[in-house]
Parts: structure tokens; C-alpha cells; sequence
């Protein structure tokens, strides 16, 4: 019984020490910063930019900072050798709260067929960079389509707040 308790005391500034240890933050492997155009049949080409931070442990990829998509929406991805493949299932038009921000952006002003958005799916190549993407309606309809060129950066590089 001495020893237990010899054990328990010696152990007890240890798991102090662990348990006051700061926690880190979600690790992600991968930050791209995407710029290009964004085309459909009711407008010219417009610019378009889309930042995602990827993490391969879960295979989410976080959206950063977008004017084509909303900001802090996670999806998930799929990575083969040519590329990383995800979609996002897109928030009704007129939704509220969260949202209301996304649907009063240009994007939706220069393109208003987009209202009708429900999906949308992308495609990075790994070797050339080179994003695609495809807006579609609920029918599946492809309503609008990405084109941009995406170069990697590093934690450093990503704006405040950092993660």
C-alpha cells in the first residue's frame, strides 16, 4: 500500500505538468490559394478566389476565404493520385443567419442563375494545380463553372486568425 502511494505522488506533478500543456490546434497539411474565373450561360466570366486549407487525417477541406463559395464551410475529400475531389451541397437561397452574408456577394448579383445552386463540385489536379469546378441546380444542371489556378502556401503565409 506504500508503494501504491509513493507511485500516485510521484506521478502527480507529471500529470499536472500534462494536463496544463496548451492544446494544438487541428493540423492541416495543405493550403491552397485559388484564383480564376467563374462562367455561366447569364453572364461573361467573372474573377473568382477560393482559399482551402486540406487535412489529411479526416480528409476535410476547410473553405478560408471564397467569394464563389461560404467561408467556413468543411467538406470532405477524396485524394487519388491525379487529384483531390470533394463537392458541397449548398445552403437553399434566401437561408438566413450564416449564410446572408454569401447570397448578398457578387456572385450572385452578376450571376443570378446561381440562386438556383445546390451543389458544387471541384476537382484539383495534383500535378499541374489546375482547379475545376461544376455549380449545378437541384436537377443537376450545371449552372456556372470554375476555372482557376491554385498555388500551395504554407501556414506562414495564411492571413490572421491563424489556426
Amino acid at each position: 500500500m506504500r508503494t501504491f502511494l509513493t507511485i500516485v505522488a510521484a506521478a502527480l506533478p507529471v500529470a499536472a505538468t500534462l494536463s496544463s500543456a496548451p492544446a494544438t490546434a487541428a493540423e492541416f497539411h495543405l493550403y491552397l490559394k485559388c484564383s480564376g474565373k467563374l462562367s455561366s450561360s447569364a453572364a461573361k466570366a467573372t474573377p473568382a478566389k477560393l482559399d482551402l486549407a486540406l487535412r489529411d487525417n479526416n480528409l476535410t477541406a476547410l473553405v478560408q476565404n471564397s467569394d464563389v463559395l461560404p467561408v467556413g464551410e468543411r467538406m470532405k475529400y477524396v485524394a487519388t493520385e491525379q487529384a483531390y475531389t470533394m463537392q458541397l451541397r449548398t445552403p437553399v437561397w434566401g437561408t438566413q443567419g450564416v449564410y446572408g452574408n454569401w447570397f448578398s456577394g457578387l456572385v450572385f448579383v452578376w450571376h443570378p442563375d446561381l440562386k438556383k445552386l445546390a451543389m458544387t463540385r471541384l476537382s484539383i489536379d495534383r500535378q499541374t494545380a489546375e482547379l475545376e469546378g461544376e455549380m449545378l441546380n437541384i436537377e443537376g444542371n450545371v449552372l456556372g463553372k470554375l476555372r482557376m489556378k491554385c498555388t500551395p502556401t504554407s501556414m506562414d503565409d495564411v492571413p490572421a486568425p491563424k489556426f
